[in-house]
């Protein structure tokens, strides 16, 4: 009986913390300069067009960047332990660090304005994501801290 108790929290604990996750082929909306998305939404983001990245927020307006127009990308990642799994779940969630992947795109808009937007993304769109930036607006990526760097093996170099 205990050894099943313990199975279920922890199976509930791992299937819990995905559920606090980006959504994959999505970004997060994390804050910005403008004023058009609501701060957490979420939606599809097409990096396939070769004119520009197009991002899709529910419940709010689309943003269109020109490839162009960026002038910087930064990576970061926040590292944390699972609190809220471990609260709500089980404490054995303690034991697994979370990471959150974030990517800062600074760009003019059309009236050529600096503007900046921060985007979220799952763990597994990451490594896509940053080779398509790249790739697209031939900029070096600038990693934010020595986690970001550790995980992806250091700076991304310009072409």
């Amino acid at each position: 009986m205990k050894r099943r108790l313990v199975s279920a929290a922890v199976l509930v604990a791992m299937l819990a913390a995905p559920a606090f996750a980006v959504k994959k082929g999505q970004a997060k909306y994390i804050g910005g300069t403008t004023k058009l998305i609501n701060d957490g939404a979420e939606g599809p983001i097409d990096l396939t067009n070769e004119k520009r990245l197009t991002y899709l927020p529910k419940d709010s307006a689309t943003l269109e960047i020109p490839w162009d127009r960026v002038s910087q990308l930064e990576y970061g990642q926040k590292v944390a332990r699972r609190w809220r799994s471990a609260i709500l779940l089980s404490p054995i969630a303690l034991f697994h660090k979370a990471r959150k992947h974030y990517v800062t795109i600074t760009y003019q808009d059309k009236d050529k304005v600096e503007q900046a937007v921060v985007l979220e993304f799952d763990k597994d769109d990451i490594r896509m994501v940053l080779a398509s930036l790249k790739a697209r607006t031939l900029q070096t990526i600038v990693m934010q801290d020595e986690e970001a760097k550790k995980e992806l093996g250091g700076t991304i170099e310009k072409k």
